[in-house]
């Protein structure tokens, strides 16, 4: 476990100064990993590898001091399966340079700028050479009191103009060892970051719904809506995106996995029942090709829909006697 070295102002510190150099970035990544966020890293600088982290806590955030020399940082999704919590990364660069790439998208970070990085989702961060970052630690829950939807924002950059600009020169005025000088609690620190990032962020920067993606997902659901045990983790899975993703795409169009799954094995079963061909076809078989187990399931969802049972919508589209 790395240790802890107590700072008599309340921040915690590590640093690879405390071991053998051919150690050092094995205690990085133990000391990241453990108090910060898992994460992958790497560096072509092994032998001569250095780095330090400051951490005070602000709040419901965390400000993490970072300085470090070359490395290659992914956060993949093997390790963010390994906790439940929803994050954000606010990275202020002070020192150095930085490439973030994350969902396809690509940004430059040069040094007194920052960008938002959805921890939720994987990412890869190169710095190639010496670096020094704030690093703020943000839960979702809590962000999103200011930031709903925060995730449509990720590698979202901010510059020294406008609103952006009072943004980071907040940041850059949080020191490590001068947070208990502060004139607000902790707390009301973070607050008032959360605030001017919305601020940065503004009110009209939204993305139009990725059409393709929910048309995708609507056609996929087609073809395997006779499997019952269909889920959002499948189905995210063989579009090769997060089951945040997923979900968030079907809140773009103003429905949900399970009523979007419903409504298209009901319109799937109807168009059994009423097809001539299928005319023998037995109600519980039509339930269970649409992904119904229970025939009884079936016909109280298909009357809440249609306002008939099944049988009488087939006598009725097939001229019988009900």
């Amino acid at each position: 476990m790395p240790v802890t070295i107590a700072q008599p102002d309340g921040r915690r510190r590590w640093s690879t100064e405390e071991v053998e150099p051919h150690r050092a970035l094995a205690y990085w990544r133990d000391t990241v990993c453990d108090r910060f966020l898992d994460l992958e890293i790497d560096t072509p600088a092994r032998p001569a590898f250095r780095a330090t982290l400051d951490q005070v806590e602000l709040g419901a955030a965390t400000a993490s001091f970072i300085h470090a020399s070359t490395q290659t940082v992914r956060r993949t999704r093997a390790k963010i399966a390994r906790t439940d919590e929803s994050l954000f990364v606010l990275m202020q660069l002070r020192r150095g340079q930085m490439q973030l790439r994350q969902q396809g998208r690509l940004a430059h970070v040069a040094a007194g700028e920052s960008v938002l990085i959805n921890a939720t989702e994987p990412y890869e961060l190169d710095c190639p050479g010496p670096s020094s970052a704030l690093v703020l630690r943000m839960p979702q829950p809590w962000l999103g009191q200011w930031l709903p939807g925060a995730e449509r924002h990720a590698v979202r950059q901010f510059a020294q103009e406008g609103w952006s600009g009072a943004l980071n020169a907040a940041l850059a005025s949080l020191e490590a060892d001068a947070c208990d000088t502060l004139a607000l609690p902790h707390g009301a620190v973070a607050d008032q970051l959360a605030a001017l990032l919305t601020l940065a962020i503004g009110r009209d920067t939204a993305p139009k719904p990725d059409r393709r993606l929910i048309t995708a997902l609507r056609q996929s659901l087609r073809e395997a809506l006779h499997d019952p045990a269909l889920t959002p983790l499948a189905l995210a899975a063989r579009h090769q995106i997060s089951k945040r993703r997923l979900h968030y795409a079907f809140a773009e169009a103003h429905t949900t996995f399970s009523e979007q799954l419903l409504q298209l094995r009901l319109e799937q079963a109807r168009s059994l029942l009423v097809d001539p061909r299928q005319a023998t076809l037995p109600v519980a078989e039509v339930a269970a090709r649409c992904g119904f187990l229970d025939p009884s399931h079936f016909a109280r969802r298909f009357r809440r829909q249609f306002g008939q049972s099944p049988l009488h919508c087939r006598a009725s589209a097939l001229g019988r006697k009900h």
